[in-house]
C-alpha cells in the first residue's frame, strides 16, 4: 500500500513538473504581427501573421490594378541574420483574402512585411514584428 501511494505521488509530481515546463517553453509566447499598405490615406491592404499555426493572411482591399504581398522574414539569432521564410500574393480584391503556412521555429522574432505591386512597381511597404 506504502509502495503503490509512494508511486502514485511520484506520478503527480512528474505531471505538474512536465505541465509547468511546457507551460513556460517559448512556444507558447508567441505573438501575431500585422501591417497595412497604404496610398493616398487609404487602406489599400493587409497583412496579419498568426504565431498559433505559423500562417500570413493578406488582403487586398481595393479594386485598383495593384496587388498586395506579404513576406514573413524570421531571424535567424545564431547565425545573426533575417531570413525569407515565405510569400503569399493577393492580386483581386473580391476574391477574398488568401493564406499561406509554414512552420517558424518556435520563439524566433518574425517581420510581416507588406506592400503593394503591379507589373514591376512595388511601393507602400510597411512592416511589424512579431513572435513565432
Amino acid at each position: 500500500m506504502l509502495r503503490r501511494i509512494a508511486s502514485l505521488t511520484a506520478a503527480t509530481l512528474l505531471a505538474v513538473v512536465t505541465s509547468v515546463t511546457v507551460a513556460a517553453s517559448p512556444a507558447m509566447a508567441g505573438e501575431n504581427a500585422m501591417a497595412w499598405t497604404y496610398a493616398n490615406s487609404i487602406a489599400r491592404g493587409q497583412a496579419v501573421w498568426y504565431h498559433d499555426g505559423d500562417s500570413l493572411k493578406v488582403c487586398d482591399m481595393d479594386a485598383d490594378g495593384r496587388g498586395i504581398r506579404g513576406a514573413l522574414y524570421s531571424y535567424n539569432s545564431s547565425g545573426g541574420f533575417w531570413e525569407l521564410e515565405f510569400t503569399v500574393t493577393d492580386s483581386n480584391a473580391s476574391d477574398g483574402c488568401k493564406y499561406g503556412s509554414e512552420n517558424v521555429p518556435d520563439g524566433r522574432k518574425v517581420e510581416v512585411l507588406v506592400y503593394q505591386y503591379w507589373g514591376n512597381e512595388t511601393c507602400c511597404a510597411a512592416s511589424s514584428v512579431g513572435v513565432a
